[in-house]
């Protein structure tokens, strides 16, 4: 199997801070963040950008809220105009 290059390893930082990549996926992309100062860079970075999302976002919104947010999202899955 090929490493991954640069590219590729940044497109997976994301998934990868989020534990949504297949094994296979995973085991690339340590490998390359090993072996990488910029992409281990990229991997800081967006570390540091989830933990300050993390902390500002832990007020659950109001209950009302919520649902009005969940019942437009059902109406777009359902084909609703925007």
């Amino acid at each position: 199997m090929p490493e991954f290059n640069c590219e590729e390893t940044k497109s997976y930082v994301h998934e990868f801070l989020h534990n949504e990549l297949a094994e296979s996926e995973i085991s690339e992309v340590t490998a390359h963040l090993a072996n990488c100062d910029s992409c281990e860079g990229e991997y800081d970075v967006e570390s540091l950008l989830n933990k300050a999302i993390s902390r500002a976002c832990v007020d659950t919104p109001p209950e009302d809220l919520a649902q009005k947010i969940l019942l437009r999202v059902r109406d777009i899955q359902n084909g609703a105009p925007h």
